[in-house]
């Protein structure tokens, strides 16, 4: 039960705070130049939060699945 509640918070903190950008290039597998040129097209929408540039966990899930090649 308690593991359960530790990954709610943890999960909470993500969606609430958003990912860096150094994360989020992490995430993807890809450079951050990359992934700066995806945010210019608007290919990922972005949040600012205390000043700094975020993307939601969801934004970037929804990402991947575009852009994953198909098998």
């Amino acid at each position: 039960m308690l593991k359960h509640s530790l990954v709610r918070k943890t999960r909470n903190r993500t969606i609430n705070h958003g990912t860096s950008l150094v994360e989020a290039a992490k995430f993807l597998g890809v450079d951050q130049s990359t992934l700066y040129v995806a945010l210019q097209r608007g290919q990922i929408p972005t949040t600012t939060r205390n000043g700094r540039t975020v993307i939601s966990q969801a934004a970037l899930m929804a990402y991947q699945v575009r852009t994953r090649p198909l098998l």
